[in-house]
């Protein structure tokens, strides 16, 4: 494309050409220009199809009359799901959400979509990113292609195209909220690119969209080799290995720990306060904190985990234990019977004296400054747990049995010497942790 002329259909339909993939393609139509031309540039396989989301906002049913044209014009079917968006706070966004959704939605398998991003889309982008202080992966803007779709007209303007729309009489219409200065993206694209374009960088939206391309392939590496970070856990917790962080480049620790808080808030991944927590913590420097959306960060051994929630505060509960019995406490299930002392158990079972359960037995969790006599003196409940490699957040919810003011055991670890057997019968403690 030779900066002085205009794209002619020919050389668009060449590159077009190169750029769509093999297989069925459903082209995003919001009636415009851009859509209208990257529609044309699919429109000769048999299978290609169109896609309309109805918002139901101003100009929407112009819009959509003009999409249908369109489909007509070039022989191609449409689609019109509904995806309505009310008006409020964040209509942009609100309304991007619900229509990526929608197609998402009225997408069949093998299908990619085709949309009518141009470079001043990518310019504009770039410049909303690198205002809101995004790194390499928001400074890439759009790519041109990821799973699921493509955008052939990235690298071309919206001049050109517009000028290749009219010059192939197609149908189309502007879209009037493309108008409205309350949204941030018309302002950059109504006045900040002209002015800057004008005053300081005549060609700026190319340079913008080489900056993204130069932040993409950044971005590819930093993703390869955050890869090799594994990210571990469920719906309630997640673990990265603290070695992997401290050892490697900060941008990969950094991508590991946002893929890690993006699970718990999705589509957002922290704040630049979240991340220097969990640096800090993982690398010793930081007492277990508390972070966006209440997730609590600790270290637990080798790893720092990052937790949903906060673990239900069971120390001030008490249930009367009987025997033989069974309680279910804190996602721990303890059963108690009587029991010979020459019976082999496991290791996790502890013995204790009949004497012990008197009717005022108890089970609950550890309370602040609870100790357990061990031989030759005591120890805290918590210090008990630590050395057992108990995660920081079940050690509030880890149950001890109580009798009177004194810690007779803290299940499935010790017995206190005083609390176990004298003869040759005893109360079998068996303990099991029930699955999340």
């Amino acid at each position: 494309m030779a900066a002085a002329d205009r794209l002619t259909p020919d050389q668009l339909a060449a590159e077009a050409h190169d750029l769509l993939p093999e297989g069925l393609l459903v082209v995003a139509l919001g009636g415009g220009a851009d859509s209208a031309v990257a529609a044309w540039t699919a429109a000769h396989r048999t299978t290609t199809r169109g896609i309309f989301v109805r918002h139901g906002l101003g100009g929407s049913s112009a819009l959509e009359a003009a999409a249908g044209e369109l489909g007509t014009h070039l022989g191609i079917g449409v689609t019109f799901v509904d995806a309505p968006v009310d008006t409020g706070p964040s209509l942009e966004s609100r309304a991007r959400e619900a229509r990526w959704a929608a197609i998402a939605d009225a997408v069949g398998t093998g299908e990619i979509v085709v949309t009518g991003h141009t470079q001043d889309d990518q310019a504009e982008t770039v410049v909303m990113n690198l205002m809101r202080g995004s790194g390499s992966a928001g400074i890439a803007g759009m790519l041109r292609s990821r799973p699921g779709v493509v955008r052939p007209l990235l690298g071309i303007s919206r001049a050109d195209i517009r000028s290749l729309a009219e010059e192939l009489r197609l149908p189309f219409i502007d879209d009037p909220a493309n108008e409205d200065e309350r949204f941030l993206r018309n302002r950059v694209r109504r006045n900040l690119l002209p002015d800057l374009e004008e005053n300081y960088a005549p060609g700026i939206r190319s340079a913008l969209a080489r900056a993204g391309a130069l932040a993409a392939a950044d971005d590819r590496l930093i993703e390869r080799l955050t890869d090799d970070i594994p990210v571990v856990g469920d719906a309630r917790t997640v673990s990265i290995p603290i070695a992997a962080l401290v050892t490697a480049p900060q941008p990969v620790a950094t991508r590991s720990i946002r893929r890690a808080l993006r699970r718990f808030l999705d589509p957002y991944a922290g704040s630049e306060a979240d991340i220097e927590t969990v640096l800090a913590i993982a690398a010793g420097c930081s007492e277990p904190a508390m972070i966006s959306g209440s997730l609590t960060v600790t270290r637990e051994g080798p790893f720092v985990t990052v937790e949903a929630g906060h673990a239900v505060e069971v120390s001030t509960m008490s249930l009367a234990i009987s025997v033989p019995g069974e309680i279910r406490f804190g996602g721990h299930t303890v059963t108690f019977e009587h029991v010979g002392t020459s019976q082999i158990t496991r290791v996790s079972t502890l013995l204790l004296d009949p004497d012990v359960f008197g009717g005022t037995t108890l089970i609950r969790g550890p309370a602040e400054g609870d100790r357990i006599d061990i031989d030759g003196g005591s120890k805290a409940v918590r210090t008990v747990l630590s050395e057992r490699g108990i995660p920081v957040r079940s050690r509030s919810t880890w149950p001890v049995v109580v009798e009177g003011a004194r810690i007779a055991a803290v299940v499935g670890i010790r017995a206190a010497p005083w609390a176990r057997p004298t003869t040759r019968q005893a109360v079998a403690i068996r303990w099991k942790q029930e699955s999340p």
